[in-house]
């Protein structure tokens, strides 16, 4: 393999820790401020969408086990927003 002149690595090692530098603030936690009112909606907007695959599910279509499996993940989600919902009205439950 042949080598790069050094002006070149140095180069290209300062461009990846740059690009590094800038993603770095974006990887770190956002605090948690949400209410039971914001995931109750999100809860909501689940449900909604589990109705409106459930309506497009027909049985003699091709595609209906796709609408199917849609409708059971957008269930499944909605009542784990719900049961954070609950857990957001309940306080924080760390014990440090």
């Amino acid at each position: 393999m042949p080598r790069l002149p050094r002006f070149r690595t140095v180069a290209i090692g300062t461009l990846a820790a740059g690009i590094l530098a800038a993603a770095l603030p974006t990887f770190a936690a956002a605090p948690n401020n949400t209410d039971a009112a914001t995931v109750l909606t999100k809860a909501d907007t689940h449900a909604t969408m589990a109705e409106y695959y459930r309506e497009r599910m027909r049985t003699d279509e091709k595609h209906a086990i796709s609408y199917f499996t849609m409708a059971n993940h957008c269930d499944q989600k909605a009542q784990d927003f719900r049961t954070a919902a609950l857990r957001v009205e309940d306080g924080p439950t760390s014990r440090r």
